[in-house]
């Protein structure tokens, strides 16, 4: 790379292509891992498309309202494309529904499968402890999933843990 776009990436006049701290190569639509399984994507991009419009949200996004209407029907995005449209979902602001304690506990189960049942249990009450801990700390009262959470893990307590499982 010439000195000039090195300049310019410094700069952050090129949105997509910064650099955060420690990373020596450039970032682009490429590099970036989607996080967002492609379900609740749909799901999210469907939700603002139906209260805004389909022309209006593809518009924003920066692709063809039938490349969002395929996608929204079933079609596997391109990884750029699926980056543009987390951006565009994140960039929104707003949780379309809160989680819960399903999402969750499957989620937690998915991550700690090395772990012992046991210790996943211990490690989804120490969650939902923290959580509740760190609303407390910000002088807000958890919100209803969190405080659902916490009862869910303290009523296992004294669960044997192939029940939990």
């Amino acid at each position: 790379m010439g000195a000039g776009v090195d300049r310019v990436l410094r700069s952050g006049e090129t949105g997509a292509l910064t650099r955060p701290p420690g990373l020596e190569a450039p970032m682009t639509a490429g590099s970036i891992v989607p996080t967002l399984p492609v379900p609740l994507l749909r799901d999210g991009l469907g939700r603002e498309a139906a209260s805004l419009s389909l022309r209006r949200v593809a518009r924003e996004v920066g692709m063809s309202p039938n490349g969002l209407r395929y996608f929204l029907q079933g079609a596997s995005p391109r990884s750029a494309t699926r980056v543009k449209l987390e951006r565009w979902l994140a960039a929104r602001g707003k949780v379309t529904r809160p989680p819960n304690v399903g999402q969750f506990v499957r989620l937690l189960n998915e991550l700690s499968v090395d772990l012992s049942p046991a210790q996943t249990l211990e490690l989804g009450r120490a969650l939902a402890e923290l959580l509740v801990q760190s609303y407390e700390v910000r002088r807000l009262s958890p919100p209803r999933w969190v405080q659902d959470l916490l009862r869910y893990y303290r009523a296992r307590r004294g669960k044997a843990a192939s029940e939990v499982a």
